[in-house]
């Protein structure tokens, strides 16, 4: 955590903490409840490229594994205080770990229908969106890549406000949420070109404005929830976003794609991603449960793969302490960009075209810049759960990858479309 974070987050928790002198109690003593949990989780693959950053054939423990420490403070029936911090990978580089704070907030619940939080939250509106990191919650070994991906941040810094409305053996809750926060956004390059571009991963340090709502319907065994979700994304350093791809036409038949300013591309400073989607948790009885989630990604901003359509569906069925299930996914950029995409990447110019090595090198750095997503998986595992709140699990996943997919990291030497990874994970999860 840098030191500019470290003195942000130190003020917004003593703001919180000092908020326990100026509250005032009502025929009750100030509540203090902690609470931790924690991942311990090896993944591997059968490919020697790396997927979603860290797993390869090599193994790692980076992806899934983390420990998380959570102090709730209630100050009186209608004022409360939450303080979350977590130590795992860091993702905004290659290695290394990072203690967090992925909640800070005070709350207000005037009654039993209002909820009104300030401070640092998370991104409601999804299935497991609040409880990511809680590994005993889901029995999956993690989430489903090829969806928990579409959002560019799970967490901001602003306000929510939430309202249920209590029917007979149901509720129907309503949140809206706005705030804004600083990520990484991590992509990677296949080519190097000559003091110009180094093949490997880099970040775009970016600040994020969100805005969202959604709505959902929850029975004794069911969940149903919909939303819809805004960011607006900038670079920190103040440089543009190319809003398409330029081209250099040599002759009729022979041209090259650009970045450069002469080539008809266009920049904006900063783009507006919208994110739509629906989702269902349902009983079907006799211990098999059906969960699914589906959302769409675009940006009017930018010609890129980020245009996509995601989701998945699992199913599962609980066996006394085992849960073995099976789950589906996929993520697919939209047509015209996907098509966009591989005609960037598979064009090159003949040999007598000036610089022909590096314009043709460059066609795959655009092409990767630009992103593209084509997967799907299939997963099969299962958990054993020895109580409540320690759970075992172990999957094998395959991973197909039809023309494209930005998940992983593929030189551009290698083939860049229809190749497949086979996954095992095997976690322990916990709380305490």
């Amino acid at each position: 955590m840098s030191k500019k974070y470290l003195y942000y987050y130190q003020g917004l928790i003593t703001i919180i903490l000092m908020s326990s002198l100026f509250i005032p109690s009502v025929k009750a003593e100030i509540s203090y409840d902690f609470s931790g949990f924690g991942t311990l989780g090896y993944a591997i693959s059968d490919q020697p490229f790396k997927y979603v950053q860290h797993i390869d054939n090599e193994g790692s423990f980076a992806k899934d594994s983390l420990i998380a420490g959570q102090l709730d403070i209630k100050f009186n029936p209608k004022f409360s205080a939450t303080i979350q911090a977590k130590l795992a990978a860091d993702n905004s580089q290659e290695n290394g770990v990072e203690p967090s704070i992925t909640w800070a907030f005070l709350s207000y619940r005037p009654n039993n229908d209002w909820l009104i939080r300030l401070g640092k939250l998370q991104i409601p509106g999804y299935l497991n969106s609040v409880n990511r990191d809680l590994g005993i919650s889901y029995d999956y070994a993690r989430l489903p890549s090829e969806f928990d991906s579409i959002s560019p941040v799970y967490n901001f810094i602003g306000a929510s406000i939430n309202k249920t409305f209590t029917l007979t053996d149901s509720e129907i809750i309503v949140d809206a949420y706005a705030g804004k926060t600083k990520a990484s956004y991590r992509y990677y390059i296949g080519e190097s070109i000559e003091d110009i571009i180094t093949q490997g991963a880099d970040y775009y340090k970016v600040d994020v404005e969100v805005i969202g709502a959604s709505i959902t319907y929850k029975t004794t065994d069911n969940v149903y929830l919909a939303g819809l979700h805004r960011a607006r994304i900038k670079k920190r350093n103040g440089d543009s976003w190319d809003a398409n791809v330029g081209y250099f036409e040599k002759t009729p038949s022979i041209g090259y794609y650009s970045t450069d300013e002469d080539s008809g591309i266009l920049t904006v400073d900063s783009f507006d991603l919208y994110i739509a989607n629906i989702g269902a948790d349902i009983y079907l009885g006799d211990g098999f449960r059906l969960a699914s989630e589906l959302a769409v990604r675009n940006s009017d901003d930018l010609e890129t793969g980020l245009n996509s359509i995601s989701g998945y569906v699992s199913l599962k069925k609980k066996i006394n302490n085992w849960t073995p299930y099976i789950f589906y996914s996929q993520i697919k950029t939209n047509s015209a960009d996907l098509k966009k995409h591989s005609q960037i990447n598979n064009n090159q110019v003949p040999e007598f075209i000036p610089f022909s090595n590096n314009i043709n090198a460059s066609q795959h750095v655009i092409a990767d810049s630009f992103e593209a997503f084509d997967q799907f998986s299939i997963a099969i595992g299962t958990s054993y759960q020895f109580t409540p709140i320690n759970i075992l699990k172990a999957e094998i996943m395959m991973v197909q990858v039809n023309k494209s997919s930005s998940l992983f990291d593929i030189p551009s030497g290698n083939a860049s479309q229809d190749y497949s990874a086979t996954v095992f994970s095997i976690s322990y999860s916990f709380a305490f």
